[in-house]
C-alpha cells in the first residue's frame, strides 16, 4: 500500500512537474515572440487582402496595372517590427528561397488564383501552363540569398514581411537548370508574404538602439558563431553569424548565462561566450612567433587551457578553421602556448595545423639599413611585379628560376605557400636591402646559354620578399639609391569624419592618395573601439601600433595644412601592429612620418570610405575594412 501511495504521489508530482515546465516553456515563447503572427489581423494585408494596397503606391513607370497590383509600401496601420535577411545555412550559401502566399497550407491555390487575374489585366505569363500545378499552390516569389525584408509578425515556424509587389511587364520564360518555368513568379501583388523561420536572421526592433553603447571589449569568433536575442543556450532566435575570426563589439566583458552581450547591427544581441577569444584593453600582446589553425579532428571542438596540463581549466573553445596566435610553439612536448582572452593560455599541439612563422621587427633590423628604393613607375609599370617570400624563392630556385615548369607542379607549389606571392602594382614602392647578381641556364642541354639576373632582397606586405629581375628583358621598376625617391607635395587640410565626429586635419597627397600623420591617425580613433597607441623602437627603427590601448598624446596633434611646398622621402622606417610588420610605407615630412589612411585602417579592420561629393573621408570603426563576398547575413 505504501509504495502504491509512494507512486502515485511520484506521478502527482511529475505531473506539476511537467506543467511548470510547460508554463516556463510556453512563458519564453511569449518572450521570443512578441510579434507573433495573428492570421485573423493579417488576411487582410496577404495576397489580394483589402487592406493590401493602404500604404502608399510606388510607380516605376514600366507597367500600367490596376491599383491591386501596383508597388505599395507597408501601410502605416501594419507595425513594422523587425528586419528579415535571407539565409541559406550559415556558410553564405548562394541561391534562393521561395516566399509563400500563406504559413502552412493555404486555403486556396493562390498561385492559380494570381494566374487567373493576371490573365483578366493582359498580363498572362509566358510558361504558366507549366505552373499550374496543386504542388505550386502556395509558392509565391524567390528572394536571393540576403535580401532584406520588413517583419510584421513572426513565431518559431514563418516570418511575416511586407512585400511591395511587382508585375512582370516582360512576360518572358526562363527556368532555373531545366526545372520548374519561374517566370510565372515574377508577378505579384503587393502585401504580407511568409519565409521559413530557418531562412530568415530576424533583426528585432526591441533589441534596437538609438544610439551606441559604450564597448568594454573586442572579441574574435573562434567558430561559426550564432547571433541571439537572448542569452539562452537552446531558446533564441537568430539574428545573424560571425565567421570563424570575424572581430565583433562586446557591451559586457562579463558573460551573461554563459554569453557575452554585443553590440550588433544598431543592436543588442547575444554570443555564446565559450567560443569567443576576448581583448580587453591596455593589455599589451606579446610577440607572436607563429600563427595557427585549431584542428579539432574527430573532436566537435579543441580546449584552451589555463595551463599545460590535461586537467586544467577550460578557458575557451575553437573549431576548425579558427586561428591561433602562438607566443611559444614547443612550450614543452605537448603543448604550445597561445595569446588568448588578453592572456597567455595553452593548447595541444597535436589540435593545431597550417603552421605560419611571423615576421618580426628584430628580423627585418638584421637586414640592416636599406640600401635604396624600387619603384614600381617605368613604362611597363602596368605589368607590376612579382615579389616571392623566402618560402617561395626556393620553390622557384628548385624549378630553375620559373623555366623547368615541368607538369605545373612549381605553379600548384607556389600556391600552396600561405602568403607566398604578393603583387606589387603601379606606384607601390619598397626598400631594397640588397642587390645580387646571378646567372643561370634555362636549358640544362645547352648549359653555355646563361641568363644574367639580379636578385633585389626588399620589404613589402610587412615581410621580406625577393624580387627577381632579367637585366636582357623589360623592367617593371626603377632603383633609387639611398633616400634619392622623394615627391614635392602640399600640405592640405582634409575633412574626416570617424564615426560621427568631424576633423579637419593635416594631410599630403601623393601619387592619388592621402597620407596622415600617424599621430594624427590615433588620435581621431582615440576611444573608439579601434584606438591605438604609438610606440617607437630605435633598435630596429620600427613603430608600433599598440591595439586597443589608450592612446597617450605627446602635443601638436590635429594641425591644419598651412598649404606650403614640402618634400616627402621615402622612410627606412616600417609599421608594426602589435610587434608584427605590416604593409605600410612610409614618408617623411619635416621629421614626421605620414603613411597612407587605408594602409592604417585595413591593419586595424575598419572600413574608410571617399565622399567625392563632399570631398571627405570617412571611417566607421564598426565595419570591417571589406565586405566580405562570402558574408551570410546580407
Amino acid at each position: 500500500m505504501k509504495k502504491k501511495l509512494l507512486c502515485i504521489m511520484i506521478c502527482a508530482l511529475c505531473v506539476i512537474f511537467s506543467s511548470a515546465v510547460s508554463a516556463v516553456s510556453d512563458e519564453k515563447k511569449a518572450e521570443l515572440y512578441q510579434h507573433d503572427i495573428d492570421m485573423t489581423v493579417l488576411s487582410d494585408y496577404i495576397y489580394g487582402g483589402s487592406k493590401a494596397t493602404d500604404g502608399e503606391a510606388i510607380s516605376f513607370g514600366y507597367a500600367e496595372v490596376p491599383n491591386e497590383w501596383t508597388r505599395h509600401k507597408r501601410p502605416e496601420d501594419l507595425p513594422l517590427v523587425g528586419k528579415a535577411v535571407i539565409h541559406i545555412g550559415h556558410e553564405g550559401k548562394e541561391g534562393v528561397v521561395w516566399a509563400s502566399f500563406y504559413p502552412g497550407t493555404p486555403p486556396i491555390n493562390y498561385h492559380s488564383k494570381r494566374l487567373d487575374e493576371l490573365i483578366e489585366i493582359g498580363y498572362f505569363p509566358i510558361g504558366s501552363e507549366y505552373s499550374r500545378v496543386e504542388g505550386n499552390a502556395n509558392r509565391a516569389f524567390i528572394a536571393f540569398n540576403t535580401s532584406e525584408f520588413d517583419v510584421v509578425a513572426y513565431n518559431d515556424q514563418w516570418v511575416a514581411v511586407w512585400s511591395t509587389g511587382g508585375v512582370d511587364a516582360s512576360r518572358g520564360i526562363g527556368a532555373p537548370c531545366g526545372g520548374t518555368k519561374y517566370i510565372p513568379y515574377g508577378s505579384y501583388k503587393p502585401g504580407v508574404y511568409f519565409f521559413h523561420r530557418k531562412n530568415c536572421y530576424i533583426l528585432d526592433i526591441n533589441n534596437q538602439l538609438a544610439e551606441p553603447p559604450e564597448i568594454k571589449a573586442l572579441g574574435t569568433a573562434t567558430c561559426t558563431l550564432i547571433v541571439k536575442t537572448s542569452p539562452d543556450a537552446t531558446d533564441y532566435v537568430e539574428a545573424g553569424i560571425y565567421k570563424p575570426n570575424q572581430s565583433f563589439q562586446i557591451v559586457d566583458a562579463t558573460p551573461v548565462n554563459g554569453h557575452y552581450k554585443v553590440y550588433y547591427k544598431h543592436g543588442i544581441y547575444y554570443v555564446n561566450s565559450d567560443y569567443v577569444n576576448i581583448k580587453l584593453n591596455n593589455i599589451k600582446k606579446p610577440i607572436i612567433t607563429y600563427t595557427a589553425l585549431f584542428n579539432p579532428g574527430d573532436l566537435k571542438s579543441v580546449d584552451i587551457k589555463s595551463a599545460a596540463a590535461q586537467n586544467a581549466e577550460v578557458v575557451g573553445k575553437a573549431k576548425s578553421g579558427a586561428t591561433a596566435n602562438i607566443v611559444e610553439l614547443d612550450y614543452n612536448d605537448d603543448f604550445a602556448k597561445l595569446w588568448f582572452n588578453s592572456k597567455e593560455c595553452f593548447i595541444e599541439k597535436k589540435y593545431l595545423t597550417n603552421y605560419q612563422k611571423t615576421a618580426s621587427g628584430s628580423g627585418i633590423a638584421k637586414l640592416g639599413t636599406p640600401i635604396g628604393v624600387m619603384v614600381i613607375d617605368t613604362p611597363w609599370k602596368a605589368y607590376g611585379q612579382l615579389a616571392l617570400s623566402p618560402e617561395a624563392f626556393e620553390v622557384y630556385k628548385e624549378y630553375n628560376y620559373g623555366t623547368s615548369f615541368g607538369d605545373g607542379n612549381m605553379m600548384a607549389k607556389l600556391l600552396s605557400i600561405e602568403g607566398g606571392l604578393s603583387k606589387m602594382e603601379e606606384n607601390d614602392w619598397a626598400n631594397v636591402y640588397k642587390i645580387e647578381d646571378f646567372k643561370y641556364a634555362p636549358d640544362p642541354e645547352f648549359p653555355r646559354e646563361v641568363e644574367k639576373c639580379k636578385l633585389y632582397t626588399i620589404l613589402f606586405d610587412g615581410n621580406v620578399r625577393y624580387v627577381i629581375q632579367n637585366v636582357d628583358q623589360y623592367c617593371t621598376f626603377n632603383f633609387y639609391p639611398g633616400n634619392g625617391y622623394n615627391k614635392s607635395t602640399v600640405a592640405k587640410t582634409q575633412s574626416i569624419y570617424v564615426d560621427l565626429d568631424k576633423y579637419d586635419v593635416l594631410a599630403y597627397n601623393i601619387d592619388g592618395n592621402n597620407y596622415f600623420k600617424i599621430r594624427d591617425i590615433a588620435k581621431m580613433l582615440s576611444g573608439t573601439v579601434k584606438t591605438f597607441d604609438i610606440s617607437y623602437d630605435a633598435s630596429t627603427n620600427s613603430i608600433d601600433m599598440l591595439s586597443y590601448f589608450d592612446y597617450t598624446e605627446v602635443g601638436g596633434e590635429l594641425t591644419r595644412g598651412d598649404g606650403v611646398t614640402r618634400t616627402a622621402y621615402s622612410s627606412s622606417a616600417f609599421l608594426t601592429y602589435d610587434g608584427i610588420p605590416i604593409r605600410a610605407n612610409c614618408y617623411n615630412i619635416d621629421g614626421n612620418n605620414y603613411f597612407k589612411l587605408r594602409d592604417i585602417t585595413d591593419a586595424l579592420d575598419c572600413r574608410v570610405v571617399w565622399d567625392g561629393d563632399n570631398q571627405l573621408i570617412k571611417i566607421n570603426t564598426g565595419m570591417p575594412a571589406y565586405d566580405d563576398p562570402d558574408e551570410a547575413v546580407g
